[in-house]
This record gives structure tokens, C-alpha cells and sequence, in this order.
């Protein structure tokens, strides 16, 4: 009984590691497609943005994924990045990541690019605000550059090579326990064989004492 419920215990075990890297794995590829398209995903007041131009170099490069938290605006401070929906006629609707440069009577903000010659050409509002820069996330910006068909390619094999292996781990350590457990078993049976002939042979002795002393 004691070995029965071992194994289901194991075996939901693995069930549960394999639901959550599956559903880890479907997360990643969400958030990563999502980001590349430039529709962020929220988790927890927080998300992912990708740069895709060069106006905040060298502080931010293109293609460097980067954590913004929702905060609210009167916490913002000149030097703060923020991202934001653009109003400009260039770039309406599109989310632009510059730094406050400051802050104006009504509420809104003055920013600018760290790489533009100029401020922004609108100020933004409040309600314009996506979030507040935190930092980078180096993770994300090499997720994201297996976009490209032969990066994706080859990860695609890295995680068939690393699952392969790691099945092959588990098999080879499964083996090894029943081996493990062979020779204890065998070692039990070697003692209990033993400890058998012992006593036959202690047996043996005193039948041998009693018919030598009548034989005297």
C-alpha cells in the first residue's frame, strides 16, 4: 500500500510540473508575441514594451525590452521615463517612451527623446500616461530576437535537445534507483540465506552433541 501511494504522489507531481511549464511556456510566447506586434500585456499594474527606435539612445537601444509600471502622475518627477500614447500627427495612437522634462501648471508633462535635438512637439496628459520606465529585461529582449524565422528555428531544436535530455535523465535516473534497489534486495537475500544456513548449521551441531555424548 505504502508503494502504491508513492507513486500517485509522483506521478500528480509530474502532472503539476508539466501544467505549469506548459502554461509558463504558453505565458512567454503571449506576452512575446504580443509585444512584438506593440500590444503590450498588464500583469500586475506592470508589462513589457519593446524600443523600436533610436530617440532615447544610448539610455534605451532599439530592440531592448524594458518594464513599465502604471503609476500615478502625480508621483512623476522631471528625468522620470514614461511611455505614452502619442497625439502627434505623425505618430498618432503609436506609444512613444521619452523623458519628462517638466511638469506644467495644468498637469501635463514636457518631454523629449534623450537622442532628439528638441522636445516632443505636444505636451502629454495625464491620461495619455501608460506607465512609469523601471528597467530593462534582458530576458524578453533575447525572447523576443528568436522573432526572427531562423533564431525561432533554432530554439525551437534547443528545447527539443533539452527536453530530449532531460527524459533521458530522468530515464537513466529512474534505472539507476531500480538497480539501486535490485541490489539491496539482493544484499537482504544474501543476509537471509545466511542467517539461515547459521542457524542450520548451529542446529546441526547441538543434534551432533547429544548422539557423540551416547556414543561415550
Amino acid at each position: 500500500m505504502k508503494k502504491f501511494i508513492k507513486i500517485n504522489f509522483s506521478e500528480i507531481l509530474n502532472r503539476i510540473l508539466t501544467v505549469t511549464v506548459i502554461l509558463a511556456a504558453g505565458i512567454l510566447i503571449f506576452v512575446t508575441m504580443q509585444t512584438v506586434q506593440g500590444k503590450p500585456v498588464m500583469f500586475n499594474h506592470r508589462c513589457i514594451m519593446q524600443i523600436i527606435t533610436g530617440s532615447m539612445s544610448p539610455a534605451l537601444k532599439v530592440g531592448d525590452c524594458v518594464v513599465v509600471m502604471q503609476v500615478s502622475p502625480d508621483s512623476l518627477a522631471t528625468g522620470d521615463i514614461i511611455a505614452y500614447v502619442s497625439e502627434a500627427q505623425d505618430i498618432s495612437g503609436l506609444t512613444v517612451m521619452h523623458r519628462i522634462k517638466e511638469r506644467l501648471p495644468d498637469g501635463s508633462f514636457i518631454v523629449q527623446g534623450d537622442a532628439n535635438p528638441v522636445p516632443d512637439e505636444l505636451p502629454v496628459r495625464p491620461d495619455q500616461i501608460q506607465g512609469k520606465f523601471i528597467r530593462k529585461s534582458p530576458f524578453f529582449s533575447w525572447l523576443i530576437s528568436f522573432a526572427d524565422f531562423r533564431k525561432a528555428l533554432l530554439l525551437l531544436v534547443m528545447c527539443i535537445t533539452t527536453g530530449t535530455a532531460f527524459y533521458e535523465a530522468r530515464t537513466v535516473m529512474q534505472i539507476s534507483r531500480e538497480i539501486r534497489q535490485e541490489s539491496d534486495q539482493e544484499r537482504r537475500e544474501r543476509l537471509i540465506r545466511e542467517a539461515v544456513e547459521k542457524e542450520k548449521q548451529r542446529l546441526a551441531e547441538e543434534n551432533y552433541q547429544p548422539e557423540k555424548e551416547k556414543s561415550q
